[in-house]
């Protein structure tokens, strides 16, 4: 008789986890086998937003902090929560640099630092009045269910953030892997304004709590924080940008546009470069045309040769100006001049192809599926 398939299930994947990372950290010894960078990813690991909330606002209701239900609305790293746990637990801590030769004692006196600027953070928040006799069960709205797919993903951005200095880590590349939809990816963003405005704060040394929050930091790692978690909202919202739905054409001439390059060959999507192919209808009636070629990496440009705009016969682009139109190479500035198409307008799109410092080739007017339709106008 053939042996029944037994299911993977989540409990006994997380027993494998374990195998790998171990189990929770515990005792005085701990800290013998293991450094401070493994103690953390462990629980950042093993632990999602939720439960790190739990404990956190557990902790600080138990030490006296009068504001701690508030904490769920703000932004806190699990970093916090680890160390809760961890002195819990009963670990011997190394000394912290903030404090050398206290062990445990100084990771304490950290924690509290950190509660205290939370607390006075949550003072700030406007409260809310909840009757919580009249909170009934009910189904989850689409928003809710948006919001707990971006909680879940935020798992993983979390702990890129704690270890941003030792561990690369790529949004855009993050969000394409998950196939996370441009609707989930906008909300993404807000979860981590709080802390960039809070290190930038940190860099002007104008809040006391802050500049001595973050004096484990020098101005070097500050800036380069800064500049992670400023890529991660950038790259976001690059992202959501490039992965909105395409509308249905209306019918009449448009739906002619979408016939007239049924047969385009194209490329969709360049992770790598973080850029996306407009709907290539819009091409049919444009003025002008901006190509990138994600293989040669080159710009290329097409005027129309009149009135009647640029159009596409087949998997080639018709009517364009031979005299204007044309292609260069992008060298080590492709981002920037891509950016720079993206964001322009007319005038300054008419200037860009005289910025690119390479000789200008001329073109065919054949597309290939190695080229982003980047931009029309």
């Amino acid at each position: 008789m053939a042996r029944k398939k037994t299911k993977s299930t989540r409990a006994s994947r997380k027993t494998i986890d374990e195998m790998h990372y171990g189990p929770e950290p515990m005792g005085v010894d701990y800290f013998e086998n293991h450094n401070i960078n493994t103690f953390f990813s462990w629980y950042t690991y093993f632990y999602d937003r939720n439960r790190c909330n739990q404990i956190i606002i557990g902790y600080a209701k138990e030490h006296g902090y009068k504001n701690a239900n508030k904490f769920k609305k703000l932004y806190i790293p699990t970093s916090t929560a680890s160390i809760i746990r961890g002195l819990e637990n009963g670990l011997s801590f190394p000394d912290h640099k903030d404090y050398p030769d206290e062990g445990s004692a100084g990771w304490q006196k950290h924690l509290h630092n950190e509660l205290r600027m939370y607390n006075k953070k949550a003072i700030e928040m406007k409260a809310e009045d909840i009757d919580k006799n009249k909170i009934v069960k009910k189904r989850k709205t689409v928003q809710e269910n948006m919001e707990a797919k971006v909680r879940d993903l935020l798992g993983e951005v979390d702990h890129a953030i704690d270890l941003w200095d030792t561990d690369k880590f790529d949004m855009y590349s993050y969000l394409t892997d998950n196939k996370v939809s441009s609707a989930v990816a906008s909300k993404i963003p807000s979860h981590y304004t709080d802390l960039q405005l809070e290190i930038q704060d940190a860099i002007l040394g104008t809040d006391p709590q802050l500049k001595e929050g973050y004096s484990f930091m020098n101005m070097s790692e500050k800036k380069g924080f800064l500049n992670f978690v400023t890529k991660i909202i950038l790259d976001t919202e690059r992202y959501a940008d490039n992965n909105k739905p395409i509308r249905k054409p209306r019918k009449g001439k448009a739906i002619s546009a979408v016939k007239l390059v049924s047969k385009l060959s194209y490329l969709e999507h360049d992770p790598i470069n973080k850029i996306k192919s407009i709907d290539p209808s819009k091409i049919v009636g444009s003025k002008q045309l901006w190509l990138f070629n994600s293989k040669t990496n080159e710009i290329i440009k097409y005027d129309q040769s009149d009135r009647a705009g640029l159009s596409v016969k087949g998997t080639t682009i018709q009517n364009f100006n031979e005299k204007t139109s044309s292609s260069k190479k992008l060298g080590v500035k492709t981002e920037q001049f891509i950016d720079r198409i993206l964001d322009a307008g007319s005038i300054v799109l008419n200037k860009v192809m005289s910025e690119i410092n390479s000789k200008a080739s001329k073109v065919t007017g054949r597309v290939n599926n190695n080229m982003i339709i980047l931009k029309v106008d």
